[in-house]
């Protein structure tokens, strides 16, 4: 029976993460050829196919996306030792996996990630940037950040700030429609609605009881804070938005904030990990070091 030890391993993931076996090579400082035997050793000993290999593509077979988040567990869990080995020194590295919402890690967590490397050379740092919420455990993600109010679950949170919403509209759509002084007045609006976010979930609760008629046109939903901001400022209708997304167009006139004293509760900000008895050296030092970056 074939064997397959850690370098194998290590073959197997860097193809899957980079999607090329040229690149693999490249970051492992190795040949194209070491890491395809490296490849079909593990198939063999596994007795599957994991990657499908032809002249233009290689895509990863359902098992072999199993057994990389597999093979992600047992490096991360080599990760650990390794840290608790070296607990106790302010120091980080390994491979950090973050995920963020796609206008939030843009334009808020972009900027301080290079600080923080610099802390700490041996980090390499993965930044995966989707509106959507992560299975942190399938896609093994060391720390999500999400914004919102967090429901009960098995992940660990840690609050490290707070974002605030704004409604705002173009001066178009309220020269057409009517500028709403009040929450009431946005019955018979046109709003613009996040999609992750049912309307009665994200309207409904602010201008009306649980089982009203809310009276709201509702012409377009997007699940991007940005493409939202852009068709309010195209004239479309009302959006409530992060206050970091509508800065830029607020500052300029091309957005008029409405509504300032009935502002809805800020959303908080949490950076969201997977339950585990130990933390990692290069997890907790990144979570501490967002804290301190004031969000």
């Amino acid at each position: 029976m074939e064997q397959y030890d850690l370098t194998d391993l290590r073959a197997f993931i860097t193809v899957v993460e980079s999607g090329s076996f040229v690149r693999a090579a490249e970051q492992l400082s190795v040949s194209t050829a070491a890491i395809s035997r490296r490849i079909a050793t593990l198939e063999a000993a596994l007795g599957s196919q994991l990657i499908t290999r032809t002249t233009r593509r290689n895509d990863i077979t359902d098992a072999g996306r199993a057994f990389y988040a597999d093979a992600q567990a047992v490096f991360q869990l080599l990760d650990e030792a390794h840290d608790r080995v070296r607990q106790g020194q302010d120091s980080a590295s390994g491979t950090l996996r973050v995920a963020a919402p796609l206008s939030f890690g843009i334009q808020k967590v972009a900027p301080v990630l290079p600080p923080f490397m610099q802390r700490h050379p041996g980090l390499k740092v993965q930044l995966l940037l989707e509106d959507r919420t992560t299975d942190l455990h399938a896609e093994a993600i060391d720390v999500a950040l999400r914004i919102g109010f967090l429901r009960d679950s098995s992940l660990v949170a840690t609050r490290i700030g707070t974002v605030g919403r704004v409604f705002a509209a173009s001066p178009a759509y309220l020269r057409r429609a009517g500028q709403p002084n009040t929450l009431a007045e946005l019955r018979g609006h046109s709003v613009l609605n996040y999609s992750l976010l049912s309307v009665r979930e994200e309207w409904g609760r602010l201008i009306g009881d649980p089982g009203e008629q809310l009276d709201l046109k509702v012409p377009l939903a997007a699940n991007n804070a940005e493409a939202l901001a852009e068709c309010a400022i195209q004239g479309m209708g009302i959006v409530l938005l992060p206050e970091f997304v509508l800065a830029p167009a607020l500052a300029d006139g091309r957005l008029q904030q409405l509504l300032p004293g009935s502002s809805p509760e800020p959303f908080g900000l949490f950076a969201v990990r997977p339950s585990r008895q130990f933390t990692p050296a290069r997890l907790r030092l990144f979570i501490d070091y967002l804290r301190e970056c004031g969000f």
